[in-house]
């Protein structure tokens, strides 16, 4: 036999069941009497309705806290989507400062000797050379390719958008193996326009999947060697104070350094510095500071964007798979 429930605990129960109309019979069923229960464990029993509220709330309140969240009202893309997302704009934006860097930057030719590294970067080697040759200033059209590539994985999915992607990247691979100091710009907007192939496949081989400590170290490893190569050549090139090229390569070299702790604020300072040093090595190219070689300061700031941006993406795509199994 059910315990007495005094009128205040009534009413409330009333207005409860009433709030909870959007669940099936049984479920209001099993709502109510769990609330019932809690009611009779009350010092009072229930007997005064505003000790009712305070203990349990307002039947509406109450009510809302059985609603259902349905999948559809989660607005969850798909893992693929989430991931070409935050790969896209990056990418975007790094290819739209390549073009202006090809467009508008001073004239660096002149400066490459013809010692070592840079017999490769003379103009007259390579493919893009003939390709100038025939078409003239057209070639630079193709400093367009990436950042149409870049956003066109958004709008096309499936086994199209993929095959996009791929020759995408393999255009600007060709671009980047054809020669001349120009070609090389294009390797840090390039190596992400691969990532953009290969790292939502990686990823989604599990829910929880992201890079393991070997893979980090790797990258690690592999972008203080560029950075060591870059900030070499740069300081063959400057006519300034050694340090203005030492003190942000080294910095890049730590956080780099840092890769494998999958510190978020590590991997987001390798971005922004990344950036920050291309845009000095922009300034100190300039005529007007020290003339130096932009294509140093760009590599080595260019690819510690990249890597640092994957190390980024890797991460939210960790988290939010995190937040996605704790729904369910």
């Amino acid at each position: 036999m059910k315990s007495y429930l005094p009128r205040a605990a009534r009413n409330y129960l009333e207005q409860l069941r009433r709030a909870l109309d959007f669940l099936s019979e049984q479920e209001r069923k099993q709502v109510l009497e769990q609330t019932r229960e809690e009611i009779l464990r009350l010092p009072d029993g229930g007997r005064r309705k505003r000790e009712l509220i305070n203990l349990l709330g307002e039947p509406a309140t109450r009510a809302r806290k059985f609603e259902r969240t349905e999948p559809e009202d989660l607005e969850v893309r798909s893992g693929k989507h989430f991931l070409t997302r935050i790969l896209a704009w990056p990418i975007f934006a790094l290819a739209l400062m390549t073009v202006i860097v090809v467009l508008f930057a001073p004239p660096q030719q002149a400066l490459i000797g013809t010692g070592g590294i840079d017999q490769y970067l003379s103009s007259g080697n390579g493919w893009l050379s003939g390709l100038e040759e025939a078409i003239g200033s057209q070639l630079i059209w193709l400093a367009f390719i990436p950042v149409v590539f870049s956003l066109l994985p958004l709008w096309l999915n499936g086994a199209f958008g993929m095959v996009l992607q791929v020759l995408g990247a393999v255009a600007m691979t060709a671009v980047c193996l054809g020669g001349g100091i120009l070609s090389l710009y294009f390797i840090p907007v390039t190596l992400l326009l691969w990532a953009q192939v290969f790292t939502p496949l990686l990823m989604m081989r599990g829910s929880m999947a992201r890079p393991g400590p070997a893979w980090l170290a790797t990258a690690a490893v592999l972008l203080i060697a560029a950075i060591a190569l870059a900030t070499y050549q740069g300081l063959a090139h400057f006519a300034g104070a050694a340090w203005l090229v030492l003190a942000p390569a080294v910095l890049l070299a730590v956080l780099a350094a840092l890769l494998p702790t999958r510190w978020k604020a590590a991997h987001i300072a390798l971005v922004v510095a990344g950036l920050l040093v291309m845009v000095a090595g922009a300034i100190a190219a300039l005529p007007s500071t020290f003339n130096a070689v932009l294509l140093w300061p760009w590599l080595a700031g260019g690819v510690s964007f990249a890597v640092g941006h994957l190390a980024v993406a890797a991460g939210m795509w960790h988290e939010r798979a995190r937040k996605l199994l704790a729904l369910f």
